[in-house]
């Protein structure tokens, strides 16, 4: 499906999942960190994979990206993006630390963003199993700290299929003191998206 055949209500639904899914994250978060967790009205969006690398500042922009194989009735993966503030942002945050005191990324850091992603993920997923009653359920997580380009490369090949088209969630998750930028992205099979806007009702 080429994003540009579209209906506008079909943009809509494909909204709602992404807002409903970033609530389900933020309060995943909430959770984790044990203070509330506040979240901007998410941006979502649906664009061919191509065009991906250029909202978040070109394919040798350094990132951190954590990425999860989809297993159940939806095929794809679903990846959590960061820019290099951002990761050390997040891992500051998750680790009750002062803002602006990790300066490089180390072992802790990486499996501290990397567990909080897959609860991230996990929420997400959750959220698009109840409006479409369809079996979510993320993969092992892995973590890279790559230039995008490279990061979407790896990804699209170990999924194994051609991906078209990626459902892009910009959100801001805050606390007190503190604000983090994150991109997720679900990257569907060819099938998946005309099975979720079926199970939507509007295909």
């Amino acid at each position: 499906m080429d994003p540009r055949d579209l209906t506008d209500m079909q943009l809509d639904a494909l909204g709602e999942v992404g807002s409903i899914g970033a609530g389900h994250a933020a309060t995943a978060l909430s959770q984790l960190l044990g203070t509330p967790v506040d979240i901007d009205v998410p941006d979502v969006r649906l664009l061919p994979v191509t065009e991906v690398p250029a909202v978040l500042g070109g394919p040798e922009n350094l990132v951190g990206a954590v990425y999860s194989r989809l297993l159940g009735d939806l095929g794809g993966g679903l990846l959590f993006v960061l820019d290099c503030e951002g990761l050390l942002q997040l891992s500051d945050l998750l680790r009750s630390r002062e803002p602006g005191t990790s300066k490089s990324l180390g072992s802790a850091e990486e499996a501290t963003v990397t567990h909080a992603a897959a609860m991230l993920i996990s929420a997400y997923l959750a959220a698009v199993a109840r409006l479409t009653e369809l079996s979510a359920l993320p993969g092992p997580e892995q973590f890279a700290f790559d230039m995008l380009g490279a990061i979407l490369e790896g990804v699209s090949m170990q999924i194994g299929l051609k991906v078209d088209n990626a459902i892009l969630i910009l959100t801001r998750f805050s606390t007190a003191g503190t604000s983090v930028d994150a991109a997720l992205f679900f990257l569907p099979d060819p099938d998946s998206l005309d099975v979720m806007l079926g199970r939507l009702g509007i295909i």
